[in-house]
């Protein structure tokens, strides 16, 4: 995945709302969202990378809630790193420890085994965030030459409010993580209604900005990802809202790599909802 937005607004309506584009290998099977079980037992909605049994965006029991991007360049982690990076998702979801834990949790989980990476790491029903990398960020701006160090991962909480995540470090204003937090704010803001707002999120992740080819720059501009030559592009849109109920509503459009007259491929939707305190109440 290579877009995800979020806003995270405790005690409003809609206390929170995930906005997420995955980019993946068009040849690289995945199942689209749906609700599973972990080996434990454990409720998961999200789609499933079929490849490593992994997830890149998944929500579990209890208002537990994992994101994951990939980080490619200047990686710290080895790229014959042996575990897959969506493992970490899972993982998270199926621990029996509270977000608090994080060294806890970190031990069983050591940088150098993943390619570099994203992680944010959220309990909803106790409002903690953390995000995590793998990757060195110091040095990429005052606001991150403070970060705790652990096992190999750099780590902050995340404060309440709106973020965006692409594949650098948290908050980095590349231009489609900016179109993105800009959207979220004024939809968290409750200016418009629940089907406008989720059309004028899913307007941003389906935007496509032309780049030209060879441009280092270019996957820093555009939400929506075509690339044809490399067999890779956006392969799904998942917009997700939490209403006051503490029931978590969950739409995920899946893309066919061609390309449609409006520029846009043909998209399979799906929605879900479970309520959040684990066991899923509709489809």
């Amino acid at each position: 995945m290579c877009l995800i937005g979020w806003a995270w607004r405790p005690g409003t309506p809609t206390p929170l709302w995930i906005a997420a584009n995955r980019d993946e290998a068009w040849d690289r099977p995945a199942v689209p969202l749906r609700r599973w079980r972990l080996p434990d037992g454990t409720v998961v909605l999200s789609g499933r990378d079929q490849l490593a049994g992994g997830a890149w965006l998944a929500f579990g029991a209890g208002g537990r809630l994992a994101m994951l991007t990939n980080v490619r360049a200047g990686s710290s982690a080895a790229r014959s790193a042996p575990r897959s990076r969506g493992l970490l998702v899972t993982g998270w979801l199926g621990a029996d420890a509270r977000v608090q834990d994080w060294h806890a949790w970190l031990r069983g989980h050591p940088a150098s085994a993943y390619e570099g990476c994203n992680l944010v790491l959220a309990d909803v029903a106790t409002g903690q965030w953390r995000w995590l990398t793998n990757v060195d960020p110091r040095g990429r701006g005052e606001h991150w030459d403070d970060l705790e160090e652990m096992h190999g991962w750099w780590g902050a909480d995340v404060p309440v409010g709106v973020h965006a995540l692409s594949n650098a470090a948290l908050d980095t204003p590349w231009p489609k993580a900016e179109r993105l937090h800009a959207a979220l704010e004024a939809v968290a803001a409750g200016n418009c209604a629940l089907p406008k707002a989720e059309a004028a999120l899913r307007a941003v992740l389906q935007t496509h900005v032309p780049c030209p080819q060879g441009d280092p720059a270019a996957l820093t501009r555009s939400p929506w990802v075509h690339w044809p030559q490399r067999r890779y592009g956006t392969r799904s849109s998942l917009i997700a809202w939490l209403d006051s109920a503490g029931t978590l509503h969950a739409t995920e459009w899946t893309y066919a790599p061609e390309l449609g007259p409006d520029g846009i491929p043909h998209a399979s939707v799906r929605r879900r909802s479970i309520h959040w305190c684990g066991m899923p109440t509709s489809s």
